[in-house]
């Protein structure tokens, strides 16, 4: 096992913290109580205890030696002390719901309520642990629970809902919620208290029948607060009795929230079930899977979309010193080897940081579906994104409004003689095209071909899209002839840079075939091809509106007999000899 160790040492760095206070300053802050995140209280100095606050620390604790965690190195942990959440903590008792984070699971003894001031931890009275075992899982703040299938490690946490998490209060849910009937518009309405928020940690990557969920953290709303549960086997045979409290506690949800949850963790859940023969009534639950908005809102703008990274960039929550759920497998198997349950806080604390995540990202979720993000930092592309998006969950007005801002700016940025993306004039073009605002479509993909100049060649889609406009649209056979020629020209030189493929072929084809019917089509009204004075009016008389050039941007000039489009900036090659 000591090759797992080094790894985990490599992986974390306990000293990052320490040694860069500054770098998770937004991250602190959104760890602030409500009075605490006023302004001018960070300037007191002091340091407020948050939801997640320091699991770092200790998040690997018992890898490299075998000492228990502690407040501080060498000190012994004071009874109640959880090793995960870094405040006062005790293992839960039946039915008793503490804070962790800010406040924590207590015991029925502790019956004193909590402060008035919102955020402070409560100070439970510490237990007498039955056993040695148990006061190891209450190290962790988790108790061994005994339910009538049978035995099993249970961990609740629970958050008063004005904790932050990044930029995002966890009653932030409430005010949109509504807005995730979006996604199942054939349902009923949705209500924060029927939501489940699940995530697992498991003994592989796949969903065949020797993957086993041997943590399973499910979050809810419940009496003024979020509650977090943590359900871990400590063996195999306890998988059954953790199973039918999981099927006990699903009775009263309607949705299951998660990421990446449709195709990995709710599909190993129901193989479960189904290997220990139990068929609960779960499919009638709606699955949120929150994975498919965020490649849709992100996927382009982002290097990855997995949930730590779009915590970090769309929540304003940065992770430190998280043990990655690549570990846990390894770490749950070096449980099973030696026992100490202290290899498995980081995987608490990194499963608990997924739950809460899920509850934050929902409201950012709804936020954008009831119109009520604000757009001001988004680029064209973002805009771009976030109104197909909309189209998608059939919310029209907002999507319109989004695009038309989107195009705007891009616009804009063209007016300041930035480049801008081909492929995002391609999209917005595209988008114009379907919902028949030709006019745009035509005026994108014009200054597509502009913005590309002498210095390199236009995407083929360009010339192939104008081509059918005038050859469909507005029967200017010879402006469409010429775009064609163009487009066959940068296709051919492109083949001689690139690997043949048989799409570009099949593309070259088709073009070819295009001329040639141009051409019968010429032919057959008495009109000109291109490169006579009838051409040269027709392309003036065109109607299309012509962008302006960008500064220092000059025509060069053209082969005789050879007239280029009014509309079009020339092209990196000389197409003259190319008649189809």
């Amino acid at each position: 096992m000591s090759g797992l160790r080094d790894r985990l040492a490599r992986h974390l760095k306990p000293g990052k913290a320490a040694a860069a206070p500054e770098a998770g300053a937004e991250q602190r802050q959104a760890e602030l109580t409500p009075e605490q995140a006023q302004p001018g209280a960070a300037e007191g100095g002091g340091q407020a205890a948050g939801p997640l606050s320091e699991p770092a620390a200790g998040a690997v604790a018992g890898l490299a030696d075998s000492r228990p965690a502690s407040g501080q190195e060498g000190e012994p942990v004071a009874s109640g002390e959880s090793a995960v959440s870094g405040v006062s903590t005790s293992a839960p008792a039946e039915g008793a719901h503490g804070y962790a984070g800010h406040t924590v699971s207590g015991s029925p003894a502790d019956t004193r309520p909590a402060s008035g001031q919102a955020g402070e931890p409560v100070a439970p009275a510490a237990p007498v642990p039955a056993h040695p075992e148990a006061a190891a899982w209450a190290k962790l703040g988790a108790e061994l629970y005994e339910f009538p299938a049978g035995s099993f490690v249970r961990r609740i946490c629970t958050y008063p809902m004005d904790a932050y998490h990044g930029r995002y209060r966890l009653d932030a849910l409430h005010e949109h919620v509504g807005e995730l009937g979006a996604f199942h518009p054939e349902a009923g309405p949705v209500h924060a208290e029927g939501l489940l928020f699940f995530d697992t940690e498991t003994t592989g990557l796949g969903v065949g029948a020797g993957n086993v969920a041997f943590l399973v953290g499910i979050g809810y709303y419940e009496a003024g607060g979020f509650v977090v549960e943590q359900l871990f086997i400590r063996h195999p045979a306890e998988e059954r009795a953790m199973l039918a409290y999981l099927e006990e506690k699903m009775e009263r949800f309607t949705h299951v929230v998660s990421y990446n949850g449709r195709t990995f963790d709710w599909p190993i859940l129901q193989n479960r079930f189904i290997l220990n023969r139990m068929r609960p009534d779960i499919d009638r639950l709606l699955h949120l899977d929150l994975l498919h908005p965020s490649r849709s809102l992100w996927k382009h703008s982002m290097p990855s979309v997995r949930l730590g990274k779009v915590e970090e960039a769309q929540l304003g929550y940065a992770r430190e010193d998280d043990v990655s759920g690549a570990f846990a497998p390894e770490l749950y198997v070096l449980y099973l080897a030696e026992g100490n349950t202290d290899v498995l806080r980081g995987v608490f604390v990194h499963n608990e940081r997924d739950i809460v995540s899920l509850a934050a990202l929902s409201a950012l979720i709804t936020r954008y579906l009831a119109d009520e993000e604000p757009l001001e930092p988004k680029s064209p592309g973002d805009l771009f994104r976030l109104g197909q998006w909309l189209l998608k969950m059939n919310r029209l007005p907002s999507a319109e409004k989004i695009l038309e801002l989107g195009f705007t700016r891009l616009l804009e940025q063209q007016e300041k003689g930035h480049t801008v993306s081909g492929d995002l004039l391609l999209r917005y073009a595209a988008y114009y095209k379907k919902a028949g605002v030709r006019d745009r479509a035509v005026e994108l993909w014009t200054r597509l071909i502009r913005q590309a100049g002498p210095a390199a060649a236009a995407p083929v889609e360009a010339y192939i899209e104008l081509a059918m406009h005038y050859e469909h649209g507005c029967k200017d056979y010879p402006l469409a002839l010429e775009l064609s020629r163009e487009a066959l020209d940068v296709l051919r030189q492109r083949r001689r840079l690139l690997r043949r493929s048989e799409k570009a072929a099949d593309e070259e084809r088709r073009i070819a075939h295009r001329i040639e019917r141009l051409l019968r089509k010429l032919r057959g009204s008495g009109k000109p091809a291109p490169g006579s004075g009838a051409s040269a009016k027709s392309a003036d008389s065109s109607g299309l509106p012509k962008p302006a050039k960008p500064p220092g941007q000059a025509r060069s000039a053209k082969p005789s007999g050879k007239l280029r489009p009014a509309y079009a900036a020339d092209s990196l090659f000389d197409v003259s000899g190319n008649s189809g």
